[in-house]
């Protein structure tokens, strides 16, 4: 029970800073509301999905998804590439306005502070969690 209890405060004290970080973020910059900054965050991690992965990951509608993704193209932090795979398709790929944005020391550092807490036999149990969380 213990490890789970472990786990669980955990996992809670790693969101708390992740919101934390989300919401100094989005006051910096006026243009974006907390629901677009969410969005941009999901397209940047999925790495490059195409809308349809996209309103599939959020359980959103694709008409609901592209408007998303219009407001987001209009505000400068994305844009849409044809797919090598399927030229019909278009993959949505965060700008360097987004970057410049996303890039914080806050999260480097708390990387950074996981990793000195922990020895090879943790890290190599923090890549199992990984795995088994799946892609």
């Amino acid at each position: 029970m213990k490890a789970k209890n472990t786990a669980s405060k955990f996992y809670r004290k790693l969101k708390l800073l992740i919101y934390k970080n989300l919401f100094r973020r989005v006051e910096k910059e006026e243009s974006l509301t907390y629901s677009e900054y969410f969005c941009l965050e999901c397209i940047y991690l999925m790495e490059k999905p195409t809308i349809t992965q996209f309103a599939n990951f959020l359980d959103v509608s694709a008409p609901n998804a592209t408007y998303k993704v219009k407001q987001l193209i209009k505000k400068g932090f994305l844009t849409k590439e044809r797919s090598e795979k399927d030229k019909r398709e278009f993959i949505l790929v965060p700008t360097q306005k987004f970057f410049d944005y996303y890039e914080s020391k806050e999260d480097s550092m708390i990387v950074n502070d996981i990793k000195e807490c922990l020895d090879k036999k943790e890290g190599k149990m923090i890549d199992k969690i990984v795995k088994s969380l799946g892609e």
